[in-house]
């Protein structure tokens, strides 16, 4: 068989352990033909194959993003006000700074969306109301924190959703108040409270989606990127799933999706799975498909809603957290997707939320016995040891997310007091015991909460710190804080230094590995790609220096060059 394609002259790391280097890569079609030497891929080449010398370059596996939410996040970045990246002493007047030019270029719109604010630029009480009021009263304003775990809100959007003073709390969420009056602040904290606001928001018409998710792809490709799990699928967002299977169907995705439909604890556990799984017959395009099923095993530590096992370090009322499950309920609703043979998918950030997740998944061993279920967890945070070594046993993958493991904005201001120095310091992110203990890692960017960059991604999972070019353009010169480079250097409060402990270092081959098969195998799909192996879809990424050949440090300054989805050219740097 002759190539169309051949990649030489390459320094081809495979991830397969039979065959860990190349230098020479056939393509035929969507499919890899040949893996060898220079010398051996003469042999399909005639006069109709495209050879590419790469004097060098490195070829990896194309990445996989496991966990991310694409639709609503390209669709915020393209149509709706953005406060992602602004940096700067007074990270707040920046803030209100674009939300005031937003509403003056948009006059018609009735409600001002948005996100992308920094709960770490504000006190415990959060952003206020009324500094939105002074930019506009008459029209509601709602902004989602970059973490997608808060909502900014101005008394308009208030008195729409009718929360006042005496609203009581809802179940999974939180309504800040101010503390000298008992009203709203502005702030509405997770699920239970933000929804109260959002399901007032006109949803985006589905061709906007659609054009988002076209850009999205173009810049996801620039990254080496071909494989992505979208990590909450509304059940009832018609908008959004039928958006991605047109385009699939039509044949304009250079992103292969993988989707999991989210389960509120609102509503009816059972009635929901059952209209998932009803769903999930509809979408049988190679390119769009969505057989798992999402829960949140509790919230995030900065707005004070991760379920730990010990309480948070600030307050002084015993407060764990939010625990969002009822374990009879998620036992029942966890056996009722096993056993029709569909995948779980859990966001965990805490130790509490760990363990009973771990122990509702443990029970499913007796009912479902070796079943291929590779059900999995969403960020982890912090686990009690012996309950990874339970994630190992049970053969979970943990969608990891080394953008998140170092010392930050978020870990002076927030991660520290909330959690008290031993877990701050030495209990964050357990990412090689993961490894250790057989767990299948994988890397995630959870955006919009980070913008996908696997190359970082590699560099944050091997020094749990970031880089000097992540420090330059996201602190700089004008921040109150330092890049401490030595990771045994004694820091002080600010300090952007290494996250110990060390040893929770992950090597380069481990990084390949959890960025590009370990991705796969969590989406059913390590027969297809993920590794470079004959028979394989040829989903590449061309890198310009090889991993292995370089300082650590120039890592996250190593360039996309050229990126192949099923063989074909979706992503060129010359071009």
């Amino acid at each position: 068989m002759k190539a169309n394609l051949v990649l030489k002259n390459a320094s081809v790391y495979t991830v397969n352990s039979n065959q860990s280097w190349a230098e020479a890569i056939a393509i035929t079609d969507d499919k890899i033909i040949f893996v060898g030497t220079d010398a051996e891929v003469g042999a399909y080449i005639d006069s109709n194959t495209a050879v590419m010398d790469l004097n060098g370059k490195m070829v990896l596996p194309a990445f996989v993003d496991s966990h991310m939410h694409p639709a609503l996040s390209a669709h915020l970045y393209q149509y709706q006000l953005s406060l992602f990246n602004m940096t700067g002493k007074d990270q707040i007047q920046a803030y209100l700074n674009a939300i005031h030019k937003f509403v003056e270029t948009h006059p018609n719109a009735q409600w001002i969306i948005g996100g992308g604010y920094l709960r770490s630029a504000f006190d415990e009480i959060g952003p206020r109301k009324e500094w939105l009021d002074e930019i506009i009263s008459d029209r509601p304003i709602a902004i989602t924190s970059k973490d997608g775990h808060s909502m900014w809100v101005n008394s308009k959007a208030l008195e729409l959703a009718q929360i006042t003073k005496n609203t009581p709390q809802p179940n999974e969420g939180v309504i800040k108040k101010d503390p000298k009056t008992g009203e709203p602040s502005g702030l509405l904290q997770e699920p239970g409270a933000m929804n109260l606001v959002g399901h007032l928001i006109p949803p985006p018409p589905k061709e906007e989606i659609k054009k988002s998710l076209l850009w999205l792809q173009e810049w996801l490709n620039t990254k080496g990127i071909t494989t992505t799990h979208e990590a909450m699928l509304g059940i009832e967002d018609r908008h959004i799933y039928e958006a991605y299977d047109e385009l699939a169907q039509a044949g304009k995705l250079t992103l292969r999706y993988r989707a999991s439909w989210t389960i509120s604890p609102e509503g009816d556990a059972r009635t929901q799975i059952e209209q998932g799984k009803a769903l999930v017959k509809q979408f049988t395009h190679p390119h769009f498909k969505a057989h798992s099923f999402k829960f949140f095993a509790d919230h995030v530590i900065e707005e004070e809603t991760g379920y730990l096992l010990e309480p948070y370090a600030h307050r002084d009322d015993d407060w764990r957290g939010i625990k969002v499950w009822d374990d009879r309920i998620l036992q029942k609703a966890f056996a009722q997707i096993d056993a029709a043979g569909y995948q779980i998918h859990v966001h965990v950030i805490g130790d509490a939320a760990a363990k009973y997740t771990v122990d509702a998944l443990e029970k499913l061993v007796d009912l479902n016995r070796n079943r291929d279920a590779r059900h999995s967890f969403a960020h982890l945070q912090l686990a009690r040891p012996e309950d990874i070594q339970r994630m190992g046993k049970l053969g979970l993958s943990v969608h990891a997310s080394p953008y998140w493991m170092n010392l930050d904005d978020y870990f002076w201001k927030l991660n520290l007091p909330y959690l008290g120095h031993e877990r701050a310091f030495n209990q964050q992110y357990p990412f090689n015991s993961l490894f250790n203990a057989g767990v299948n890692v994988t890397v995630a960017s959870d955006f919009w909460v980070t913008e996908p960059d696997p190359v970082k991604a590699i560099y944050n999972g091997m020094t749990r710190q970031i880089s000097q070019k992540e420090f330059d353009s996201d602190y700089g010169s004008e921040s109150n804080y330092r890049r401490v480079s030595d990771p045994n250097a004694k820091l002080e409060n600010g300090d952007l230094g290494v996250l110990p402990p060390l040893d929770e270092r992950a090597n380069l081959e481990k990084m390949i590995l959890a960025s590009t098969l370990n991705g796969a195998y969590a989406n059913f799909l390590d027969e297809a790609i993920g590794s470079i192996e004959v028979g394989k879809l040829a989903d590449l990424v061309v890198l310009e220096d090889n991993l292995f050949d370089i300082d650590i440090e120039q890592i996250p300054e190593t360039q996309v060059v050229m990126t192949l989805f099923e063989g074909k050219l979706v992503y060129s740097a010359k071009e």
